[in-house]
């Protein structure tokens, strides 16, 4: 058989697009939870339920009104009647009136006519009689209904690895049966007349089948369904057989060896006879010698022999392929930013693949290569990950900071962490940027823990709508009150009209914040401390009370619900939509995603902050200008861009 020539070596990058354009994600299946660990979901889950799905207690002791004991402390306790008890799992049976307690475990339910639950530490009892040497506030030491997940609310997304966290949470919320992408069947054919398979006597210059066992683990960490099919020599009829049956039967076929241009390097000429080659040469080193092609409408991958080199295409070009089919909706490798610790020389004309391993610096991480050779394990054995280095050069300089792509899922980091308000406009943007093939991160803690958190240089950006009580001005005011004028950026955002959200129709007849103050039959669900949103409904009810000569303190005490407080806008909107609560405090356009009514309150100014050293990254400006196109491409409700939204503001 003549020797095969590398007509044409293909692009890493310009390789795997056109094999991912080829890829189809796998049809679904319904499976039970418990088989559930590392499936790919195949469909959005919403909670069918509240969790916790009835107000309960956080701790053992008494359900209270916090009215009745509000004068109390060690000098002078209050004297409640004990009118029973509540265990776990019991139906609240008995309600609290005036100057009595009902006895309660943790995780028992809070009995009608009770606001607080106060603990064991802060009474003594006497048969009936509870003394109590503590005040409580209304919703003190109880889990209210629906704090954690509001029923209706999207928990997970299709594309969505199930690991035990999500697990936890789909049982939690009682689902025993979930939607999922088939696991890839994948068939794995080591090939070489020099090879052995484990667990057999050593010959003398045989290499035991490592490839083998390595794919086949790979591809099992990644959720395939393997079948080994063994060694085949260098015999082309019964590699082109096995390769055919192989291909019918499975949904991908992987070989090991025989891909390069020797005289007994069959793989390619088999399937260039039973199939059609799409890549056959790599300008990469190692893995230059890799061929893929389609046989009977199948993938078929054939990589290196040499150990490291067909590792390294494992991660490069296998695993987002899989991922693909999988379903996932991210399948670009993890990387971090590292200093390479020595100078590294390079093969000229490749785009060099090299195994590091990571050394965390101060915060910072350096980047130590391991690579000894295409054929030798131990460069992979210590590594952590690896980086792609174009060789335009002769040579990496030590310094310089390089992309280490992570082999293990457990240093998964993202590309970009947004940490602030919540905004279901932001959310377009970042689920655009995740469509993109971005790693993102959102936490929703509230625009003044955000503007903190990008400060400290934990968030790469924030989104706030802090209003200054004293000038009335937003952001700006408090970007200068944490000193912070030097070291971060504002890009213009847009304005937001926040106001009550009530049931379609008004049952309440709710016509204003006033009623809040006024109307004792109004359930009230309220923004976290620290929320953009929470903060404007303070500034404003206080500018009410001193109107209405009220005291806000009490007010707010009286106010059904003001104590219960979710993370999101539409949370808000759900616990109105499921009547869990009468009104509450968001934004227009999370009324109008739930047919609720909406009641004006204020036009706030919603902006990004940024730290000025990240401003260059990639994902920020990636979030900058999609930012600046959303302003020409969508009307939203309660939604106003500005002429300069997502300009760049020095303070």
């Amino acid at each position: 058989m003549s020797r095969v020539i590398f007509h044409k070596l293909q692009r890493l990058d310009e390789a795997l697009n056109k094999i991912l354009s080829l890829i189809r994600v796998m049809p679904t299946e319904t499976i039970d939870i418990d088989s559930a660990l590392n499936r790919v979901l195949a469909e959005d889950i919403y909670a069918p339920i509240s969790l916790p799905p009835f107000d309960r207690s956080s701790v053992d002791g008494y359900a209270v009104r916090s009215s009745d004991i509000a004068m109390a402390d060690e000098h002078r306790p209050v004297k409640l009647k004990i009118k029973g008890k509540i265990g776990v799992g019991m139906r609240p049976h008995i309600s609290v009136d005036e100057g009595e307690a009902v006895e309660v475990d943790t995780g028992s339910a809070i009995p009608p006519g009770a606001d607080s639950v106060i603990m064991e530490e802060f009474i003594s009892r006497h048969d009936d009689e509870l003394i109590c040497y503590k005040n409580t506030s209304t919703g003190e030491n109880i889990f209210h209904s629906g704090t954690d997940v509001m029923v209706g609310e999207l928990v997970l997304t299709k594309g969505t690895r199930i690991g035990i966290k999500e697990i936890t949470l789909l049982t939690s919320l009682g689902i025993d049966k979930v939607k999922v992408y088939r696991r890839p069947k994948v068939a794995i054919i080591s090939t070489g007349k020099e090879l052995i398979a484990p667990g057999y006597d050593y010959e003398e210059f045989k290499v035991y089948d490592s490839n083998g066992y390595m794919i086949s683990a790979f591809l099992r960490e990644l959720g395939c369904s393997i079948d080994i099919l063994g060694i085949v020599p260098d015999d082309y009829d019964m590699l082109k057989s096995l390769i055919s049956k192989a291909s019918a039967s499975h949904d991908f076929v992987i070989t090991s060896g025989g891909t390069s241009a020797g005289e007994e390097d069959i793989v390619y000429h088999v399937l260039n006879d039973i199939g059609k080659i799409i890549v056959h040469g790599l300008m990469t080193r190692p893995g230059k010698p890799t061929v893929v092609a389609i046989v009977n409408g199948k993938l078929v991958i054939g990589l290196p022999g040499h150990p490291v080199s067909a590792f390294m295409i494992l991660n490069a070009l296998v695993r987002p392929i899989i991922l693909k089919a999988l379903g996932c909706t991210v399948y670009k490798t993890s990387s971090i930013k590292a200093k390479l610790s020595r100078k590294v020389p390079l093969r000229k004309g490749y785009l060099n693949i090299i195994p590091v391993a990571l050394i965390s610096d101060n915060g910072s991480f350096i980047a130590y290569p391991t690579f000894k050779g295409s054929g030798l394990i131990s460069s992979i054995i210590p590594s952590d990950g690896y980086i792609e280095v174009s060789g335009n050069r002769e040579y990496v300089p030590a310094g310089m900071e390089v992309e280490v792509k992570l082999f293990n899922n457990q240093l998964v980091l993202p590309d970009l962490t947004f940490i602030g308000s919540h905004c279901l406009v932001t959310d377009r943007i970042l689920n655009e940027l995740k469509r993109e093939g971005f790693i993102v991160r959102g936490i929703y803690v509230g625009s003044l823990e955000g503007l903190k958190a990008v400060i400290r240089g934990e968030a790469d950006i924030s989104g706030i709508h802090l209003l200054d009580e004293r000038t009335h001005e937003y952001n700006i005011p408090f970007i200068k009150m944490y000193g912070a004028e030097d070291s971060v950026v504002l890009i213009k955002g847009f304005k937001r009209t926040q106001g009550l959200v009530v049931k379609k129709g008004n049952p309440k007849s709710i016509k204003g914040l006033e009623d809040l103050l006024l109307q004792h039959n109004i359930r009230f669900v309220n923004r976290n401390k620290g929320s953009g949103t929470r903060i404007l409904l303070d500034i404003k009810l206080k500018e009410l009370c001193r109107k209405l000569n009220l005291n806000f303190n009490k007010v707010i005490r009286r106010l059904n619900g003001y104590s219960w407080e979710v993370f999101t806008h539409t949370a808000v909107a759900l616990a109105i939509k499921h009547d869990k609560a009468d009104v509450g405090m968001a934004i227009e356009y999370a009324a109008s995603l739930m047919n609720l009514d909406f009641i004006p309150v204020a036009t706030e100014e919603y902006d990004y902050v940024v730290p000025k050293r990240k401003l260059n990254r990639k994902p920020i400006q990636r979030f900058i200008k999609l930012l600046k196109a959303l302003k020409d491409s969508i009307s939203l409700p309660g939604v106003q861009f500005h002429a300069d939204t997502g300009e760049i503001i020095e303070i």
